[in-house]
């Protein structure tokens, strides 16, 4: 039905915004509210289409960006900041749980 044709560019249009504003503190109720649909249809849709909660989602998105800010040899604590994380211990264990390593030690590589 009609519903289903919509899904996927709904999808699309939550990873878009993910994507401009994972430095900010993005809520699945933000979402919801942008795209005015309930909570649960935001949570589930991405949890059936791409295999992750939100919030996993939007850490990822964050951890990625923060590997390049690294790489340009930004201060870490400034990246923590920039890529959406509201201290640099929050940061240092979603990044060393994600890929390993420590943020610092990614740096050095």
């Amino acid at each position: 039905g009609r519903m289903k044709a919509e899904r996927p560019e709904l999808l699309d249009r939550l990873a878009a915004y993910i994507d401009r504003h994972y430095n900010e503190h993005v809520t699945v109720s933000d979402l919801a509210r942008q795209f005015y649909v309930s909570e649960s249809s935001v949570s589930h849709l991405f949890k059936q289409k791409m295999g992750v909660s939100i919030y996993r989602y939007i850490t990822q998105r964050r951890l990625i960006a923060a590997k390049t800010l690294i790489r340009q040899r930004v201060p870490m604590e400034d990246v923590a900041h920039r890529v959406g994380f509201g201290d640099y211990s929050t940061f240092y264990r979603a990044f060393k749980q994600e890929f390993g390593i420590s943020p610092r030690k990614f740096g050095q590589m």
